[in-house]
């Protein structure tokens, strides 16, 4: 699909005085134009992607702001206004008087087709953050994704217009978010109760946030999170290292914490008794680091990569790139080796930084003697490997990437891995393929850049399956496929769907639709009784996922097959544990005088009661059942 633009661009336009107005219309490339720059007492300035280009003759006077002033809407108290049913934006810059002395007009446009790089990872319903360079385009892409979320996956999708930047100025939405709900703020420092009233107060199966930026707001996207709500949402910080160092935000992928071990447990670790550990889950489960309009780089499992960053292991990720003409995405699989992030808290990089204390690029090196062989028994897939020399096997090699500003070049010892596709659309690549992997000698490694290996196979997204259920549990169904991370969309509409499934009782009856759906010749899926396991084990076969089966053989191990991620999620008691944890955590370090816990039952509750009181904390039950919950206090003194 090709990127379709809107932009009103002639409504900014409208807005300017005449003689910059003329200027921009007199420009060849004014569709690539970004921002527009009036300061007092210069030349304005138009910005565009390779320079800036003079707009006047004349410098800028009061009378020329005061011109687009009246032009615009009102400014908030973030110094942002905008025009009505458009989404440009027009910042102000003040004096000490509060007078405007500048103002910064950024062109918004609608860009259709730019979730092409992750649509797969949208539709799964997981929650996703989105970290990018300013002017990257990741407002662009979270309002085509709450565009696709309400319009094509038909789910109630409500967006927390902060600065209107989203859904544009005005009391009616732009139509680049299709069918979604907008909520506006008041004032920005309002964002975070305005999260939760869209949570309490509208039912949305999905919420839609531009730039979470205060702790206040990263605890509510948790509070969200553990309600069961998709969150998508956007921060400030280029890539996942520097989020995770950001004392404010790194709650949003788990948090750090200095763990003490006992002096058993670090010799065994082979490390210093103080060591760096993440504190909990993960608010987001999906990080997607967007470069530009066709590459991205995806962190598919957060909480496993944020463990690999803690102990100086490699770090796997996907990077996707978009080919411009055909508008075909392919993904390869690299490694983070040697990825150098500014340390915070105690233990945290610097020059004496050692192991288990935090993550250095020198940790990643890797001795000739520590290195271990290793090759797959059922079979041997050889990749080619750029440089020369005898190639040695090893599964934990990979490809490097370095960040930070302070340092642009660093030679360390890095490793090459080729691997093959998990996870991935039938037929797209070997699901047991040996890791080839081979020493190079010391490499220049350039600030932010990914150097991976030749990919073996190149991995493709998977297609989206439009499914039907008949008689069989939508919850359930959503559920398993957001756990296997496959992308299916459940339609109401037969005809829409490319496969239908059923209860093996309803499909001996023959029903009419059913019947209709076999003429039709559509993808049949008949499931024995309707629970998480069945519909996971029928899931995993048409995406070609591997799975383990449980003890026991013969004619019901089909029936006991779970896959691995429904194993982390069948203990709901240690679930609701460890969100207890981190909301009286919240209480006692971070400033909250209350913490309400997701609704559970009455076990659940008194235990939770229980661990509020062992802390000092006051606790209470409220609402009624199936609903009745836990809220935490301060103790009063």
């Amino acid at each position: 699909m090709q990127h379709v633009i809107t932009d009103d661009l002639e409504a900014l336009l409208a807005t300017l005085p005449p003689g910059i107005h003329d200027a921009v219309n007199r420009l060849e490339n004014r569709s690539e134009l970004l921002e527009i720059v009036m300061d007092l007492g210069r030349l304005a300035e138009g910005r565009f992607p390779e320079g800036e280009v003079i707009l006047s003759t004349t410098p800028v006077e009061y009378a020329d702001l005061e011109y687009v002033v009246e032009r615009i809407g009102e400014f908030g108290d973030d110094n942002r206004a905008g025009i009505e049913r458009t989404l440009h934006r027009i910042s102000a810059m003040r004096n000490r008087k509060g007078r405007i002395v500048g103002l910064t007009c950024r062109i918004g446009r609608a860009v259709l087709g730019s979730i092409a790089l992750i649509r797969d990872i949208v539709e799964q319903g997981q929650s996703i953050l989105i970290l990018g360079r300013p002017g990257v385009g990741k407002t662009t892409l979270l309002r085509e994704i709450a565009r696709v979320l309400a319009d094509e996956a038909n789910k109630r999708v409500v967006v927390v217009d902060t600065s209107n930047e989203i859904a544009g100025d005005g009391d009616i939405p732009h139509p680049g978010i299709g069918r979604a709900r907008r909520m506006q703020v008041a004032r920005t420092a309002e964002q975070h109760a305005v999260m939760i009233e869209a949570v309490e107060n509208h039912m949305p199966q999905v919420i839609v946030i531009d730039e979470i930026g205060t702790e206040l707001e990263a605890a509510a996207a948790r509070t969200i999170a553990e309600r069961g709500v998709q969150l998508v949402a956007t921060a400030h910080g280029n890539s996942l290292g520097n989020l995770l160092v950001n004392p404010t935000l790194s709650d949003l992928v788990g948090g750090i914490q200095t763990v003490t071990l006992g002096d058993e447990e670090a010799r065994r670790r082979h490390t210093q008794k103080s060591i760096q550990e993440r504190k909990s889950l993960p608010t987001f489960e999906v990080v997607v680091e967007q470069q530009s309009w066709d590459e991205a780089v995806v962190h598919r499992d957060v909480a496993d990569t944020v463990d690999n960053m803690l102990r100086g292991q490699p770090v796997v990720a996907e990077e996707r790139t978009r080919d411009e003409e055909t508008g075909h995405v392919s993904i390869r699989r690299v490694t983070a080796g040697g990825m150098e992030v500014p340390g915070w808290g105690s233990g945290l990089g610097g020059p004496g930084a050692r192991p288990g204390q935090g993550f250095t690029a020198s940790m990643f090196e890797r001795s000739d003697r520590n290195d271990r062989g290793y090759l797959d028994r059922n079979h041997t897939h050889l990749s080619s490997l750029r440089g020369a020399g005898a190639p040695t096997l090893d599964p934990r090699g990979g490809s490097e990437r370095m960040r930070g500003r302070n340092q642009t070049t660093a030679h360390i010892a890095p490793q090459v891995q080729a691997l093959a596709p998990t996870g991935t659309a039938p037929n797209d690549g070997e699901s047991h393929a040996a890791v080839l992997v081979k020493t190079r000698p010391v490499t220049e490694i350039t600030e932010g850049i990914y150097q991976a290996s030749e990919p073996a196979t190149e991995i493709r997204p998977p297609k989206t399956l439009k499914v039907y259920p008949f008689g069989v549990n939508r919850d359930r169904l959503s559920e398993s496929a957001r756990q296997l991370r496959v992308p299916i969309l459940i339609t109401n509409n037969e005809r829409e769907a490319d496969a239908v499934i059923t209860l093996k009782n309803y499909y001996r009856r023959q029903p009419e639709r059913l019947q209709q759906a076999e003429q039709e010749r559509k993808l049949i899926i008949i499931l024995k009784n309707n629970t998480i396991t069945q519909m996971q084990h029928a899931l995993a076969r048409i995406f070609d996922i591997p799975e383990v089966a449980s003890e026991g053989d013969g004619a019901n191990a089909s029936d006991t097959q779970v896959s691995l991620n429904e194993r982390e999620f069948d203990d709901p008691t240690k679930q609701a544990l460890l969100e207890t944890e981190d909301a009286i955590h919240q209480v006692l370090n971070k400033g909250l005088t209350t913490a309400e816990l997701a609704p559970a039952n009455a076990y659940i509750r008194r235990l939770q009661h229980q661990m509020a009181t062992r802390y000092n904390l006051i606790s209470r039950s409220r609402g009624k059942e199936p609903h009745r919950r836990v809220k935490i206090f301060r103790s009063r003194d």
